[in-house]
């Protein structure tokens, strides 16, 4: 684990401005500080290939991790729903290393929930989420599966 970097909780707000750009910021609770966040999605997913996305986190070294990721997503119809996975590969620049990500999401059918799971690379994060209109969403995670996380995004 990267120094200075034990998050109690935080607070994602994301807002989708164009189709395949997302911009978004984090607040660190415990840290009082703020990360400011990117990704865009370099190729689209189709029927029969995922997506690429890539990203970045940038705030103090002192106060958080930040870095940047490349992803790569897949959604499955199934009966039950829609199930997503994605793979990636993640980098801190307060570490020398770059980590594996990892993450599945399962909606059902005719819900507006989300359940799902994140991996960083050094903890696993569940979360849940309820869709609101078109593009909108807000809910609640666990920071390493026992801290509270609040998200909300949007789309225009």
């Amino acid at each position: 684990m990267a120094p200075a970097t034990t998050t109690f909780g935080e607070t994602f707000v994301w807002h989708r401005p164009l189709g395949r750009l997302q911009v978004g910021v984090a607040l660190l609770w415990k840290q009082g500080a703020f990360r400011g966040l990117a990704n865009y999605e370099v190729i689209k997913e189709t029927a029969k290939a995922p997506n690429l996305r890539v990203g970045f986190g940038v705030q103090g070294i002192g106060t958080g991790n930040p870095g940047y990721f490349a992803t790569s997503e897949k959604t499955f119809a199934i009966p039950a729903g829609a199930l997503t996975g994605y793979l990636g590969i993640g980098y801190r620049s307060n570490e020398d290393h770059a980590h594996g990500l990892a993450g599945v999401k399962f909606t059902p059918t005719q819900s507006a929930w989300t359940i799902g799971l994140q991996l960083d690379g050094h903890w696993a994060h569940p979360f849940a989420a309820y869709r609101i209109g078109k593009g909108s969403s807000a809910g609640a995670y666990l920071v390493e599966g026992k801290s509270p996380g609040l998200m909300v995004s949007w789309a225009r």
